[in-house]
């Protein structure tokens, strides 16, 4: 009788409280993630009160992607020419939603001549569940410079919308 109850309560405490992996849980306000890089260098983002920001004190462009997702290898130029010409201002980030080895993405970069970053790893997905749980790729996300959410985007976007919608906030 002893054992049931113990082993009762066990259950009951596995069962109240859970066994989640921290990659399942949302980035709760002034918490860091560390977005790992495909040259090994560590970007952080701060989660603010309605967004996120990061320490180079530009607007921050987040863009969701796959390697397979058609209408997102057709932003990379776009994005590639936004980079360039606000290159003071923005910070474009791009978040692989899908798991690869470093070499294959390193060698996807170069064929699509990627101008910015590109992270991959755990942390991407833990981003995608804390803004929703993004699953539709291209998504887009701007950010002013305190970390505030400006704009999103959640198809292939003309260069000339994105453009607009940053030069509302520059």
């Amino acid at each position: 009788m002893k054992y049931q109850a113990f082993f009762t309560s066990i259950l009951f405490i596995s069962l109240f409280f859970g066994c989640s992996d921290k990659k399942d849980k949302p980035i709760e306000r002034d918490q860091q993630i560390l977005l790992k890089t495909t040259t090994d260098e560590t970007i952080t983002l701060i989660k603010t009160d309605n967004g996120f920001k990061d320490a180079s004190n530009k607007i921050l462009f987040l863009n969701f992607f796959t390697t397979s997702c058609v209408p997102c290898n057709a932003q990379f130029p776009h994005l590639n020419n936004l980079q360039e010409k606000y290159k003071n201002e923005l910070k474009i980030i791009s978040v692989l939603l899908e798991e690869k080895q470093i070499e294959e993405i390193q060698d996807f970069i170069k064929d699509k001549k990627i101008g910015f970053d590109v992270t991959l790893g755990e942390n991407n997905f833990r981003l995608s569940i804390t803004l929703g749980n993004i699953t539709s790729v291209p998504h887009m996300l701007i950010y002013d410079r305190n970390g505030q959410y400006v704009t999103h985007y959640t198809n292939a976007t003309p260069e000339e919308m994105i453009e607009a919608d940053l030069k509302r906030i520059f």
